[in-house]
Protein backbone atom coordinates (compact mmCIF):
# COMPACT_ATOMS: atom_id res chain seq x y z
CA UNK A 1 0.00 0.00 0.00
CA UNK A 2 1.18 3.32 -1.03
CA UNK A 3 1.33 6.27 1.94
CA UNK A 4 -2.38 7.38 2.93
CA UNK A 5 -3.70 10.82 3.22
CA UNK A 6 -4.17 10.53 6.43
CA UNK A 7 -0.67 9.79 7.37
CA UNK A 8 0.50 11.98 4.66
CA UNK A 9 -1.28 15.28 6.04
CA UNK A 10 0.03 13.93 9.21
CA UNK A 11 3.57 14.49 8.36
CA UNK A 12 3.01 17.22 6.49
CA UNK A 13 1.56 19.31 9.75
CA UNK A 14 4.12 17.65 12.27
CA UNK A 15 6.84 18.93 9.55
CA UNK A 16 5.22 22.62 9.23
CA UNK A 17 4.75 22.57 13.25
CA UNK A 18 8.40 21.74 13.62
CA UNK A 19 9.56 24.70 11.30
CA UNK A 20 7.71 27.24 13.30
CA UNK A 21 8.85 26.15 16.51
CA UNK A 22 12.22 25.70 15.55
CA UNK A 23 12.40 28.75 13.96
CA UNK A 24 10.71 30.63 16.96
CA UNK A 25 13.52 28.63 19.14
CA UNK A 26 16.17 30.08 17.47
CA UNK A 27 14.66 33.75 17.17
CA UNK A 28 14.16 33.86 20.97
CA UNK A 29 17.70 32.22 21.61
CA UNK A 30 19.26 35.18 19.27
CA UNK A 31 17.62 38.06 19.96
CA UNK A 32 15.98 37.36 23.48
CA UNK A 33 18.15 35.26 25.67
CA UNK A 34 21.38 36.15 23.66
CA UNK A 35 22.37 32.22 24.22
CA UNK A 36 24.66 31.39 21.24
CA UNK A 37 24.93 27.88 22.08
CA UNK A 38 22.17 26.05 20.61
CA UNK A 39 23.89 25.29 17.20
CA UNK A 40 24.78 21.59 16.03
CA UNK A 41 25.08 21.82 12.97
CA UNK A 42 27.42 20.78 11.69
CA UNK A 43 28.98 18.53 14.13
CA UNK A 44 31.72 21.03 15.28
CA UNK A 45 29.93 23.56 15.10
CA UNK A 46 29.80 26.95 17.52
CA UNK A 47 30.26 30.45 16.83
CA UNK A 48 33.66 32.15 16.99
CA UNK A 49 34.01 35.24 19.29
CA UNK A 50 33.74 37.73 16.53
CA UNK A 51 30.52 36.24 15.14
CA UNK A 52 28.81 36.50 18.70
CA UNK A 53 29.52 39.95 19.22
CA UNK A 54 27.64 41.02 15.51
CA UNK A 55 24.88 39.16 16.65
CA UNK A 56 24.78 40.96 19.95
CA UNK A 57 24.36 44.03 18.20
CA UNK A 58 20.95 43.10 16.63
CA UNK A 59 18.33 45.03 17.92
CA UNK A 60 15.22 42.96 19.78
CA UNK A 61 12.23 44.23 17.98
CA UNK A 62 8.98 42.94 17.19
CA UNK A 63 9.40 43.23 13.15
CA UNK A 64 12.83 41.73 13.25
CA UNK A 65 12.17 39.15 15.30
CA UNK A 66 9.21 38.39 12.50
CA UNK A 67 11.75 38.86 9.47
CA UNK A 68 14.04 36.17 11.13
CA UNK A 69 11.45 33.59 11.43
CA UNK A 70 10.47 33.72 8.04
CA UNK A 71 14.06 33.57 6.62
CA UNK A 72 14.76 30.86 9.20
CA UNK A 73 11.40 29.17 7.96
CA UNK A 74 11.83 29.67 4.07
CA UNK A 75 15.08 27.94 4.68
CA UNK A 76 13.92 24.78 6.39
CA UNK A 77 10.65 24.87 3.92
CA UNK A 78 13.16 25.04 1.43
CA UNK A 79 15.18 21.99 2.43
CA UNK A 80 11.94 19.74 3.28
CA UNK A 81 10.83 20.49 -0.33
CA UNK A 82 13.73 18.99 -1.62
CA UNK A 83 13.64 16.47 0.16
CA UNK A 84 10.25 15.77 -0.97
CA UNK A 85 11.27 16.01 -4.32
CA UNK A 86 13.85 13.31 -4.26
CA UNK A 87 10.95 10.65 -2.54
CA UNK A 88 8.63 11.96 -5.13
CA UNK A 89 11.20 10.54 -8.00
CA UNK A 90 10.54 14.49 -9.12
CA UNK A 91 13.98 15.23 -8.33
CA UNK A 92 17.70 13.51 -8.16
CA UNK A 93 20.19 14.24 -5.74
CA UNK A 94 23.17 16.69 -6.93
CA UNK A 95 26.34 14.59 -5.58
CA UNK A 96 25.11 10.62 -7.20
CA UNK A 97 22.13 11.44 -9.13
CA UNK A 98 23.33 8.15 -11.59
CA UNK A 99 23.13 5.59 -8.39
CA UNK A 100 19.77 7.05 -7.43
CA UNK A 101 17.08 4.84 -7.32
CA UNK A 102 14.85 7.17 -5.51
CA UNK A 103 12.64 6.02 -2.23
CA UNK A 104 8.95 4.83 -1.00
CA UNK A 105 7.12 5.95 1.84
CA UNK A 106 4.26 3.52 2.70
CA UNK A 107 1.72 3.08 5.60
CA UNK A 108 3.33 0.68 7.94
CA UNK A 109 0.07 -1.17 8.44
CA UNK A 110 -2.54 -0.97 5.73
CA UNK A 111 -5.73 0.49 7.03
CA UNK A 112 -8.44 -0.22 4.61
CA UNK A 113 -10.50 3.33 5.45
CA UNK A 114 -7.21 5.27 4.12
CA UNK A 115 -7.00 6.29 0.67
CA UNK A 116 -3.45 6.19 -1.01
CA UNK A 117 -1.97 9.74 -1.63
CA UNK A 118 -3.02 11.17 -4.73
CA UNK A 119 -0.68 14.30 -5.03
CA UNK A 120 2.90 14.78 -4.65
CA UNK A 121 4.78 15.27 -1.47
CA UNK A 122 6.70 18.09 -2.67
CA UNK A 123 3.13 19.50 -3.62
CA UNK A 124 1.07 18.63 -0.79
CA UNK A 125 4.05 20.03 1.68
CA UNK A 126 3.16 23.68 0.12
CA UNK A 127 -0.98 23.02 0.34
CA UNK A 128 -0.60 21.90 3.85
CA UNK A 129 0.49 25.02 5.18
CA UNK A 130 -3.02 26.42 5.18
CA UNK A 131 -4.55 23.63 7.13
CA UNK A 132 -1.19 24.43 9.60
CA UNK A 133 -1.58 28.05 9.90
CA UNK A 134 -5.67 26.47 11.55
CA UNK A 135 -4.10 24.34 13.84
CA UNK A 136 -1.23 26.41 15.10
CA UNK A 137 -1.55 27.64 18.87
CA UNK A 138 0.25 30.77 18.40
CA UNK A 139 -1.89 33.09 16.80
CA UNK A 140 0.13 35.93 17.98
CA UNK A 141 2.22 35.82 14.91
CA UNK A 142 2.61 34.11 11.14
CA UNK A 143 5.01 33.20 8.63
CA UNK A 144 2.31 34.17 5.63
CA UNK A 145 1.85 37.86 4.96
CA UNK A 146 -2.26 37.59 4.93
CA UNK A 147 -3.96 40.11 6.86
CA UNK A 148 -7.12 38.00 8.08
Amino acid sequence: MKLSNNNANTLLLDIHQDIEEYANTLVTNILDKKDFDFLTYPPNCGLIEQEIEELKKLDNNKHLKNALRKVIADNSAGIVFNMFNLFDGTGFPKNDSENWTGLKIVDEEPNENSEPVNDWLHDKFYETYWDWEKLRADKNWKLDTNEE
